[in-house]
């Protein structure tokens, strides 16, 4: 066999290996990136939310109820338990019905 047809198809199959690994990585870190934009643009919700809440309440919980009837989420949350849950963050409540700590859920 000739030489230059040996070198072409081994540079054609380096060239398409090649252009295979690098399609994949540009699919992979266009992936990584939009789950890490939204993972940041939960916790940019969730300082929001809190920062409005702390500001304006006096952190009851009937108050925050009341400041987070516009949050996208108000339908799911659970009122009558002691936690309410926003994207990644835990409001706690004491007996009282006081904010009594925030805890991250991950």
């Amino acid at each position: 066999m000739n030489k230059w047809k040996t070198a072409f198809w081994v540079c054609l199959t380096t060239l398409i290996i090649i252009l295979i690994v690098g399609f994949y990585t540009i699919l992979d870190q266009s992936a990584s990136l939009t789950y890490m934009r939204d993972g940041y643009k939960d916790t940019e919700n969730d300082l929001d939310n809190l920062t409005k809440l702390i500001n304006e309440t006096d952190l009851t919980k009937a108050q925050i109820k009341e400041s987070l009837k516009r949050h996208e989420h108000f339908g799911n949350m659970n009122f009558q338990s002691d936690t309410i849950s926003l994207y990644r963050v835990n409001l706690i409540f004491n007996n009282n019905n006081k904010l009594s700590r925030i805890a991250k859920q991950w």
